[in-house]
């Protein structure tokens, strides 16, 4: 704002010093005309001619200082317009940059109030904030003791529930266990009964199944055999082997009437297969038999 101010009274003193100039040198002079040379001849229409022309010639000089006058008139007016014009912006400016100095006063007043009342605030700020912190460490504190306290009960109740419920779980399994126990062998029991009247009707049947089929081979032997007289009323004993289906594996005498022995082998192995039972008990029974064989004459 100042170096506008100093341009400004610079120019404003430049206007006011050529206006001044101006009006002291008055009116400006005007040019001497030059008497023409004298021509001598011919006299009489050199006067007319030098008059005429000498009359244009002032003319024109009027005029062109009328004119030149009158421009700079006009310049002056404009330059005494522009110079009340510059003024008038002067004193405006001047009574602007006035109320700007009285409002930049202000707000420098009013800046250092705002900071002092700023300072003010945060210091109370900061002191409520210091006791705003206090109370919360205080009821944090308070919180996380009455969390421990909590907890504490919660882990001796929880331990507690624990113990009871270990112990009533271990009664229940006890009982449970005695109770299982008590039923497995009451099953058990059962069982064994069961089994022992299904193992004895099952002997009975395996006996009649194993007598069957010994009946059944002694037919076999009995078709494949060559008979004789001499046999009547003899017998062989025999150690037979079968495979699970019926092969002859093996044949061992044991002792008996000799040609007796003799055919009933050869009718054994004649055979190839003797009948045998396709259940596995029965077959047991039948695999490794020793068998009297008596010819039926």
């Amino acid at each position: 704002m100042s170096k506008l101010r100093i341009a400004f009274s610079i120019s404003l003193f430049m206007h006011i010093a050529v206006i001044a100039t101006l009006l002291v040198s008055g009116h400006f002079s005007l040019p001497k005309v030059a008497p023409e040379a004298f021509n001598p001849e011919p006299i009489i229409e050199a006067k007319v001619i030098d008059q005429s022309q000498l009359q244009k010639q002032v003319q024109k000089v009027k005029d062109q200082q009328k004119a030149k006058r009158i421009k700079e008139e006009d310049r002056v007016k404009e330059l005494e317009r522009r110079a009340a014009i510059a003024e008038r912006k002067r004193k405006q400016q001047e009574s602007e940059v006035s109320k700007l100095k009285a409002e930049t006063k202000k707000q420098q007043l009013d800046k250092k109030k705002a900071e002092q009342a700023a300072v003010a605030a945060r210091e109370k700020q900061k002191q409520e904030k210091a006791k705003a912190k206090q109370l919360e460490d205080d009821r944090k504190r308070k919180e996380l003791e009455k969390k421990k306290a909590d907890d504490q009960a919660k882990k001796a109740r929880a331990k507690r529930e624990q113990e009871e419920k270990a112990l009533k779980d271990a009664e229940r399994k006890r009982q449970e266990a005695k109770d299982k126990a008590a039923q497995e062998k009451m099953l058990e029991e059962q069982l064994e009964a069961e089994q022992a009247v299904r193992q004895q009707k099952r002997n009975k049947q395996v006996l009649t199944e194993v007598q069957k089929y010994q009946a059944l081979i002694k037919q076999t032997i009995q078709r494949n055999l060559i008979v004789d007289d001499a046999m009547k009323g003899q017998s062989c004993r025999f150690n037979i082997r079968l495979a699970s289906n019926g092969l002859v594996i093996q044949v061992k005498e044991l002792g008996g009437d000799p040609l007796v022995c003799r055919a009933g082998k050869t009718a054994i192995l004649k055979a190839v297969e003797l009948p045998v039972s396709d259940e596995p008990d029965v077959y047991e029974k039948l695999r490794d038999i020793n068998f009297t064989f008596a010819p039926e004459i």
